[in-house]
Formats: structure tokens, C-alpha cells, sequence
């Protein structure tokens, strides 16, 4: 599941929450039944992104600082650390990647 927000106010899609199906948890299960789950729920964002017209542009907090490296390294996230230390901001070749490698239909 995901939630993003339409963020007018920084002109991009607010990503503030996202979740994947417990038995898809490798930490807790030792593997994932799935595997891509979270660059596929970026992907959703980044696509409302595209159709709130700010050009893929998605910002949000990441849990802690493992998962912000993750963003960053896996998925070509940035660093923006303005409100808070773990704030990213997906934007560019990195967003466009994600709709490339993710695709998905809307049901």
C-alpha cells in the first residue's frame, strides 16, 4: 500500500506512506514472497507526480537512515534533509527509471 499526497505547496507528490505485505518482509521471514515492492510503490508516485504535472517529482521521510541509504542507492534518490534527517527528494532520470523498470496498470 501507498499513500502520496498531492503537495501543492512544494509543487511535488508527498510519498507518506508506504507499506508491503507482511510475508513480503524478508526481515521478519528471512525472504521476500515478492521482490521490487518498494520501487513499485515509488513508481505510483512518481506517476501522480506526472499527472499533478510537477515532472515526477516526489519528496517524503524515510524511517531511518538504513532506509534512506536504501532510497538512495537502490533507487536513485537524493539527500534533502531540509525538515527533517531523513528527507529524500525523487526527481529526474532516477523517477523516470522507476516508470520504466516498474510498470504497472491501474484497476
Amino acid at each position: 500500500m501507498v499513500g502520496v499526497k498531492n503537495d501543492v505547496d512544494v509543487e511535488a507528490a508527498y510519498l507518506h506512506w508506504a507499506c508491503s505485505a507482511p510475508q513480503n518482509n524478508k526481515h521478519a521471514f528471512g525472504r521476500q514472497k515478492y521482490s521490487g515492492v518498494g520501487g513499485h510503490l515509488f513508481a505510483i508516485a512518481v506517476d501522480k507526480a506526472l499527472q499533478w504535472g510537477y515532472r515526477g517529482v516526489v519528496h517524503g521521510f524515510a524511517l531511518n537512515k538504513e532506509l534512506l541509504n536504501h532510497y538512495i542507492e537502490v533507487l536513485g534518490a537524493s539527500y534533502l534533509g531540509a525538515q527533517h534527517p531523513y528527507q529524500f527528494l525523487l526527481e529526474g532520470g532516477a523517477a523516470q527509471k522507476l516508470l520504466e523498470v516498474y510498470t504497472y496498470e491501474w484497476n
